[in-house]
């Protein structure tokens, strides 16, 4: 029965280091921004209210800097006059903290004994002291409203009002938490905070890169296909190459093996709509999968074909649409 256990266990280990070291290779797409119809290149940052935290500067420097294959994509100006937009907003910094006690077994303490008195009245503890520990937890927020204005019309182009929190638990063992001096250090946590929502709204307003982990198609099927051990080794090491993104060899692999299975390999054409994707000729990747639906009988693989189809349509129409943004 050890045995027999010892096998399940065995099996069931690998079973989950297979799934957790399944291939994936990432893919980098264009996206628009979040301010449809509109072509944003020249503005202007209002100082915000509230703005102890260099929220608008931190926003500032980020627009300035921000570049689309080595192209800048926004002119700041130090006036509205002659922008297409402006920037307005308000901050919201704050700090709330409160106390709670946890309980600590003192094991150097002890409330009650018992003696043995076979072995020359030898003393037990039978239950020790229970310290209560002053804990603190602070919640660290930071909220920032951000409006974009159109500058000729006073429309506003997007509204957003970004929050960003953090947690800090801490105690208090060797203190005595009333004249404890606590660094709560409120500046410098919400000035990272702020920072994060200044990334995020930068994503929001400009055309920018999103990054998707897919699955690559790892061995041949066997059910759906005739292949030699040599094949499905060459196949095998292609996977691997595009795991290290050695794109061109592995193309040129998948295409010869393409040919020598006479165009009838789901896996070898999806990987090669795979290897397009990642370099973002997703028309070419599109047809490709569409190319592998018609060959797989397999439930699971036809689900990823279905997902890439439908992905890479999406991120074609999104890559059109943040082309029509740049300058």
């Amino acid at each position: 029965m050890k045995a027999i256990y010892k096998s399940v266990l065995f099996i069931l280990i690998l079973l989950l280091l297979s799934a957790c070291s399944s291939k994936k290779l990432t893919v980098k797409l264009l996206h628009p921004s979040q301010i449809p119809n509109e072509k944003i290149y020249t503005i202007y940052v209002e100082d915000f209210l509230n703005d102890n935290l260099y929220q608008s500067l931190k926003i500032e420097n980020k627009l300035a800097n921000k570049r689309i294959n080595a192209k800048k994509v926004f002119k700041l100006l130090n006036t509205k006059n002659n922008t297409d937009t402006f920037i307005e907003g308000i901050v919201d910094s704050n700090l709330n903290y409160y106390t709670y006690y946890e309980e600590e077994i003192d094991y150097k303490r002890c409330r009650s004994y018992r003696y043995d008195e076979n072995k020359k009245k030898t003393k037990k503890c039978m239950q020790y002291h229970i310290r209560l520990i002053p804990c603190e937890k602070r919640v660290y927020n930071v909220q920032t409203n951000i409006k974009v204005i159109k500058n000729n019309s006073n429309e506003i182009l997007f509204a957003k009002t970004y929050n960003k929190t953090r947690n800090i638990r801490e105690c208090f063992r060797y203190h005595y938490y009333a004249y404890h001096t606590i660094a709560r250090d409120k500046r410098e946590i919400n000035t990272k905070l702020a920072n994060l929502i200044a990334n995020e709204f930068l994503d929001d307003i400009s055309p920018h890169y999103v990054y998707f982990d897919i699955k690559i198609i790892e061995e041949l099927n066997e059910d759906n296909l005739i292949f030699t051990d040599s094949q499905s080794q060459r196949f095998e090491k292609v996977t691997e190459l595009m795991q290290k993104r050695n794109f061109d060899l592995s193309l040129d692999e998948l295409e010869k093996l393409d040919i020598e299975f006479n165009h009838k390999s789901y896996e070898v054409i999806y990987n090669m709509g795979l290897i397009y994707e990642a370099s973002a000729k997703l028309f070419k990747a599109n047809k490709l999968y569409n190319k592998a639906k018609f060959l797989v009988d397999d439930l699971d693989a036809l689900q990823d074909i279905n997902n890439a189809i439908l992905r890479t349509n999406i991120n074609l129409e999104e890559k059109i649409k943040a082309k029509s943004q740049l300058p």
